[in-house]
């Protein structure tokens, strides 16, 4: 197991971070010149030189060929500006080996991508993307409506007092309320209602699951519901954790889980994008009224609440078959996901109230995907952060590997789409694409593990109670040496699981190589790019893009890469890898 470090004080605001990358190359550290034939840098195995200046790096093998990696990064913090290199080398070979995990995998029971899984469990991010952009793009301007009816409504104590805007009394299996499911008119989020009657099926401490009336036949019992909402009570534990308390606007003291056909209508016939499992709108925390004359939402269902697909044996919607047990193992990942949605966007219109945004949709999912990494802790066999997980764990550990599937195999399978593409996806990319995603949570755990003692007991609290956005909050959290993690973290992709290498190059709480050996591909698929002598080499770098460029030195030999580029934002780094 990795030992974390910790890293810089904290700072307040973002201004002058690309300054600072500038200057001083990685945030902490002065850049160091190794551009001298004459005194050739030496490295051990899993050594780390980061932070070279000059334009130039000699470096001379011992008494065995060594290979090495250039890891050039850009840290410009706007994902479009893109960073050109050209490198010439001299004295160097090509290599040509895969990079192999140090831990065995014998079993191939693991799934990996989302296209490689069941059909059934292949969640679509379109929708979910268009919903995040849509709150900040159609809902940001509302949001002084909700504070206002935040302080409308607090006690002399300071407490928020709720309004009960579902029903007069206490809610009751067997009630029928109506909610407004319309997800299709994203401009139209506050005029345009479709109302669909639901019937209470259970409640438990701390669900409401409600019960569309038109869903299929075939569907859940009410028993079935029961166990689906005592489920969820865990669930919220878990969320509540580690992002923070909802708030309770509507004042039953619960979060209202509504099972509709409205979500299986979201996936067309036989989609090959993935199907939407159930989403989160931020829509319905918004007051139904105007509130001192400023704008309110009169669509919204005015409640803590997610809507979920429901099981459909006979496709009878859209013809896609949905059998209960892959709606159930669905389900639960999905109310982790959008609970932590919830909560982000109800603490910023009514608890952490100088906010006057929702999270940036890289981050607020990035975030997400994270509390499906604590689910997958909560439901597997002892495994927790920072143990260093490694195929080992699931060679005949049942629950293991149920976990994994059913909870984490779309983090891995995302951060493979990353690994894919590392010098154009960023972990900060506006695009929202899976490689984005993917990238996001695997620096997220990276920058928490590496955060010191507090690691996961507060990191993704103090993310999500923020009233800044994007960057800035990560910097808020992290410190002003958030450049350097940015770097770390790349350089940390090639070097984890190489013997002897420091622990700020570590994953601590992920073996990806031998996790990718367990996997279908059985290589760590890592893209790199090999050079020879004096061929040279552009790589080109989105904004937090990082190349991998790999090179062997022949015993007892010098070799030399220079490299030229116009962008200060690039840190080149070098790593002795064999």
């Amino acid at each position: 197991m990795h030992a974390p470090r910790k890293r810089g004080e904290f700072a307040i605001v973002l201004v002058g971070l690309f300054g600072l990358m500038s200057a001083c190359s990685n945030g902490t550290e002065p850049p160091k010149k190794l551009c001298d034939a004459s005194n050739p840098l030496t490295l051990s195995v899993g050594e780390v030189q980061p932070a070279i200046s000059g334009g130039c790096v000699y470096v001379s093998s011992n008494s065995s060929t060594a290979e090495y990696a250039l890891v050039p990064y850009n840290g410009d913090l706007t994902f479009a500006n893109l960073a050109s290199v050209s490198i010439t080398t001299s004295g160097v070979n090509t290599v040509t080996t895969q990079l192999q995990s140090r831990t065995p995998g014998a079993l191939a029971t693991l799934n990996l991508l989302a296209n490689q899984s069941s059909a059934s469990l292949q969640p679509s991010t379109a929708f979910e993307t268009g919903l995040r952009q849509s709150e900040r793009r159609v809902l940001t301007r509302l949001i002084p409506a909700a504070h206002a009816w935040q302080r409308s409504h607090l006690t002399a104590n300071g407490r928020l007092q709720p309004s009960f805007s579902i029903a007069t009394s206490p809610p009751a299996v067997g009630d029928t309320i109506m909610l407004n499911t319309n997800s299709g008119d994203l401009a139209a989020a506050c005029t345009t209602a479709v109302f669909r009657p639901g019937r209470i099926a259970a409640i438990s401490n701390t669900a409401i699951v409600v019960d569309d009336v038109n869903n299929p036949a075939g569907g859940y019992t009410d028993a079935e519901y029961q166990q689906i909402a005592t489920q969820f009570d865990t669930v919220f534990t878990m969320d509540t954790t580690a992002f923070g308390a909802p708030t309770d606007i509507d004042g039953n003291g619960h979060v209202i889980l509504f099972f509709t056909r409205a979500v299986n209508e979201l996936t067309p016939t036989g989609s090959p994008g993935g199907i939407v499992g159930g989403f989160f709108y931020a829509r319905d925390l918004f007051p139904k009224q105007d509130v001192s004359g400023i704008e309110g939402c009169p669509s919204s269902n005015f409640a803590e609440m997610f809507y979920l697909l429901v099981p459909d044996p006979n496709g009878v919607v859209n013809g896609n078959d949905r059998t209960k047990f892959d709606v159930s193992h669905l389900t639960v990942v999905t109310t982790a996901h959008e609970f932590q949605h919830l909560i982000n966007a109800a603490r910023r219109l009514y608890v952490n109230t100088a906010a006057t945004d929702f999270e940036e949709t890289w981050l607020n999912e990035g975030l997400s995907h994270t509390a499906e990494e604590l689910l997958f802790y909560k439901q597997s066999d002892h495994l927790a952060p920072r143990m260093d997980v490694d195929s080992l764990q699931f060679k005949t550990d049942t629950i293991n590997i149920n976990a994994y599937n059913f909870d984490q195999a779309q983090n891995l399978g995302r951060f493979r789409l990353y690994l894919a593409k590392p010098s154009t996806n960023s972990p900060y990319a506006t695009n929202d694409s899976l490689a984005t995603r993917g990238a996001t949570w695997s620096f997220l755990r990276y920058a928490a593990d590496h955060r010191g003692a507090s690691g996961d007991a507060d990191t993704w609290k103090l993310l999500v109670n923020s009233t800044t956005t994007g960057l800035t909050n990560l910097q808020t959290v992290f410190g002003s040496g958030l450049p350097s993690i940015f770097r770390d973290w790349a350089i940390a992709t090639v070097t984890d699981d190489i013997p002897g290498v420091a622990t700020e190059w570590q994953q601590p709480s992920w073996n990806f190589r031998s996790m990718f050996n367990l996997l279908s591909t059985k290589k760590y698929p890592l893209s790199t790019v090999t050079v020879g002598d004096n061929a040279p080499l552009t790589v080109s770098l989105n904004g937090g893009g990082a190349a991998y460029v790999r090179f062997g030195v022949p015993s007892g030999q010098v070799g030399s890469l220079k490299w030229t580029t116009a962008s200060t934002a690039v840190v080149m780094s070098l790593v002795r890898l064999k």
